[in-house]
């Protein structure tokens, strides 16, 4: 079976002590699971040394604690019982850094031998998905919570509509100031309407991806500005993803809707690509609608 490893790490602004607290105690991991946060009818149960969990979107498993040195490392043994059978060995260090933790999250596993071919993307997914958890752990460590809190409305209609916006090719570590530069340059033009992103293409083997970025438009506009473009939204219908909170944590929304077509809560429909409307832009709790067409 393909084996992989897999390994990420975060600085957080806490001493050590508060750090492995809040790790150790396996009571606070669904305030910052990269998965749990995905499946608000996951049934788990949670002992000192032991938590179980069974969903319809993250399946079932166990997750034991093997060994622990206290403020250095904990390391446990996870037992996937479904979508696949599957075993693990996942390991949280803590190093201290003056009054700073830097946290690393390893595992140790290997694939199905049916999902071989998937092993690049499939580790790229599981990375992407501990920089998740990562995130929210430093979050709920330094300032108690995580501002990050998702809705699941569902199957919607989405109107067509019109918008102007730019188009281009960032890196999926570095895209937010970009893509927020250039809703500005629209904005200058267009103040007016709610902003809205396609996403044409995800690589996160390569960790880029394509996309455009704009404003919607009550009309058809005639004259669009040099580097911009009109886009033409049809009318369908869509799965739902709402999510309130900082915009660090967005990629919780996206991850989640996947999770969510992954386990047949919808059928994903390439007529047309994912996209986001900003409903509640900038503040302390902009909205954003993740939309992934359905078929």
């Amino acid at each position: 079976m393909p084996k992989f490893s897999i390994s990420r790490s975060q600085v957080i602004d806490c001493p050590v002590e508060k750090v492995f607290e809040i790790v150790r105690d396996l009571r606070n991991w669904p305030k910052w699971s990269p998965w749990l946060i995905a499946d608000q009818e996951c049934r788990l149960q949670v002992q000192d040394d032991w938590y179980s969990w069974e969903g319809e979107i993250c399946g079932a498993g166990r997750m034991d604690v093997i060994d622990e040195v206290e403020n250095e490392s904990i390391n446990y043994e996870l037992n996937f019982l479904k979508p696949f059978k599957s075993q693990a060995e996942v390991k949280m260090a803590f190093r201290r850094d003056r009054e700073k933790t830097e946290v690393t999250w390893t595992m140790k596993s290997s694939f199905p031998l049916f999902l071989f071919w998937m092993k690049k993307s499939m580790m790229a997914f599981i990375g992407m998905d501990y920089e998740r958890g990562l995130l929210m752990l430093k979050d709920l460590a330094e300032t108690g919570e995580v501002p990050s809190h998702l809705e699941f409305p569902g199957r919607e209609p989405s109107p067509s509509f019109v918008g102007v916006g730019i188009r281009g090719t960032a890196n999926l570590d570095c895209f937010e100031n970009e893509m927020g530069e250039n809703l500005e340059k629209v904005r200058k033009h267009y103040p007016e309407g709610e902003g809205f992103s396609v996403y044409y293409e995800w690589d996160v083997v390569k960790g880029s991806m394509t996309y455009l970025i704009g404003v919607k438009l009550e009309t058809t506009p005639g004259v669009i500005p040099d580097g911009m473009e009109l886009v033409r939204t049809p009318g369908m219908e869509v799965y739902v993803v709402r999510h309130r909170g900082a915009d660090r944590h967005l990629g919780n929304a996206w991850a989640s809707g996947m999770m969510h077509g992954r386990s047949k809560q919808f059928k994903h429909s390439k007529k047309f690509p994912p996209f986001e409307i900003y409903e509640v832009e900038g503040g302390k709790d902009p909205v954003v609608k993740i939309c992934l067409p359905m078929r």
